[in-house]
């Protein structure tokens, strides 16, 4: 009974008649949508498994990257504002978090970059690009981005986040501060206040620059294009939560007066692990969030079900073939994963995997457009029979250890395979990919 209600629910939720019914009634289905989406993937581990991994490369690598920040902003006389920072990122600990923060200023004050020498410095830098590349792996899993940045630009991109992010950091702390002392203002702009006014909007000033530091984050740190309103959407979702779960963990704090009988002079490294985890799982989930935004067709599939079966895999194969010749022959352009994905009313994913294999075995080919990469037919569809398209489909993956010619069998088996493959090329090697597409086929 449980398991048949279950299925009418996602049925009902994911059900295509809600694009055709009135915006203020599909809006909530949608937003219900995005986070069943989102809470899959909590439930399923995959995020909490990356915070996990990036809470260890944190606390590797804190250190080295608030050194760098720290001498940033030593050379334009602002290094004052990185222990408020840490008094705003630690706030939730309570007056563990004021011990941590004097205790990490006092270590960070202590390294004397210009005595390290060039190794010293070399290793600093390393650290801090490792927990960087850390960050852009767990973004991209999350992106299904299968390559990251090379080395060259690692090195160009994360160093370049690194001086800047400091002063933007300064920037939005002295924006904050001028904002809270409201004498300064008035007497500047000669402005009267509402005194209700101002602390509304100073409430909501540390939000938003929260938001736009997040936005700024997701748009980033994923080694793909990523656009402008999801990644603020997801910003300020990201922003709000931060602060509320901050809230919340420090009612925990406050309430855990066991750890310290516990753990004793650990209780405070324990804390501090346990925000670190939870900052880092808010942050992927906003990544989440600010993905299935841009790849809305990629909500209802779990990352279980990405695997497809023989048939699938050719069906939607012959199927995207069929969309891209018909577009090209049509009106001589391509089509995106996005167009293919809502022609075919699949999941863009499942697109994508097979689109690319299809471009790996030169069936099809990526052009670039103004906005996005297109897929064009990447031989004359009108000399590529069906028989060779899912042929090379097939022997796509058959590689290295894995390759068909690798696997030992009988001479039996291999006759079969080959009969099928005879089978194959006698009953589709006369159909052309340009048929299939114009609709040239006998049914």
């Amino acid at each position: 009974m449980t398991f048949d209600l279950s299925n009418r629910f996602y049925n009902w939720v994911w059900d295509s008649e809600w694009q055709t019914r009135p915006v203020w009634v599909s809006t909530p289905v949608y937003v219900l949508r995005l986070f069943l989406a989102v809470g899959r993937d909590l439930r399923e581990g995959y995020l909490g498994l990356r915070a996990t991994s990036l809470v260890y490369t944190t606390l590797l690598s804190f250190a080295p990257l608030l050194a760098i920040c720290f001498s940033v902003l030593k050379g334009i006389g602002a290094h004052n504002e990185m222990e408020r920072f840490l008094a705003d990122f630690l706030e939730p600990l309570g007056e563990q978090g004021v011990m941590i923060t004097q205790r990490i200023i006092s270590f960070v004050d202590n390294i004397q970059i210009g005595v390290l020498g060039a190794v010293g410095v070399g290793l600093l830098i390393y650290s801090v690009i490792a927990l960087m590349h850390k960050i852009e792996t767990a973004f991209n899993d999350i992106w299904h981005v299968a390559s990251t940045r090379s080395m060259t630009q690692r090195v160009r991109d994360y160093l370049g986040v690194l001086l800047i992010g400091p002063l933007f950091l300064a920037l939005s702390v002295g924006m904050t501060t001028a904002v809270q002392h409201a004498a300064v203002v008035q007497d500047w702009l000669n402005v009267d206040f509402v005194g209700t006014t101002f602390e509304t909007v100073f409430k909501i000033v540390p939000y938003v620059l929260f938001g736009l530091a997040f936005a700024a984050l997701y748009m980033f740190m994923p080694n793909t294009r990523v656009r402008l309103v999801p990644a603020l959407t997801a910003g300020f979702v990201t922003g709000v939560l931060w602060k509320v779960l901050g809230k919340l963990f420090g009612v925990f704090v406050t309430g855990s007066a066991s750890y310290a009988a516990i753990y004793s002079a650990f209780a405070a490294l324990i804390l501090f692990m346990i925000w670190i985890y939870v900052g880092w799982l808010i942050v992927l989930a906003g990544a989440a969030i600010c993905y299935y935004l841009q790849n809305p067709s990629n909500q209802p599939i779990s990352r279980k079900a990405l695997q497809l079966s023989p048939r699938v895999r050719e069906k939607v194969a012959l199927q995207v073939c069929v969309e891209i010749g018909d577009m090209f022959y049509g009106q001589n352009r391509g089509l995106t994963l996005t167009r293919l994905a809502a022609r075919l009313r699949v999941p863009s994913i499942v697109i994508e995997e097979v689109v690319m294999a299809l471009a790996s075995a030169g069936v099809l080919a990526q052009t670039a457009s103004r906005r996005q990469v297109e897929f064009i037919p990447g031989r004359p569809f009108d000399e590529t029979s069906i028989s060779e398209m899912i042929a090379a489909l097939r022997a796509g993956d058959e590689t290295g250890a894995i390759g068909l010619t690798r696997i030992r069998a009988s001479e039996a088996v291999d006759h079969v395979l080959q009969t099928a493959d005879d089978v194959l090329q006698k009953q589709l090697g006369t159909i052309t990919l340009k048929q299939l597409a114009t609709g040239s086929v006998n049914t």
